[in-house]
């Protein structure tokens, strides 16, 4: 897969996973105490997004499962 469009799957699931639950992204990201723009940065997939960030939204927001793997 390439890169931007696996950036877009994240941002979108991140999306989804919000909306299925009901949340603002003010709400999100006050249950994960970050601010609303580094919400929408991990749903638009910015470069800039951290690893750290993503985690914590999915799992402390969200309350889903992070988890990255890879094959070589």
């Amino acid at each position: 897969m390439k890169e931007q469009q696996m950036s877009d799957q994240i941002g979108a699931q991140i999306r989804e996973a919000r909306s299925a639950q009901n949340m603002t992204r003010q709400q999100l990201a006050d249950k994960c105490g970050i601010s609303p723009a580094r919400v929408a940065k991990a749903e638009n997939y910015s470069r800039n997004v951290s690893i750290g960030t993503l985690q914590v939204i999915i799992e402390k927001g969200l309350g889903l499962k992070f988890e990255i793997s890879f094959e070589f």
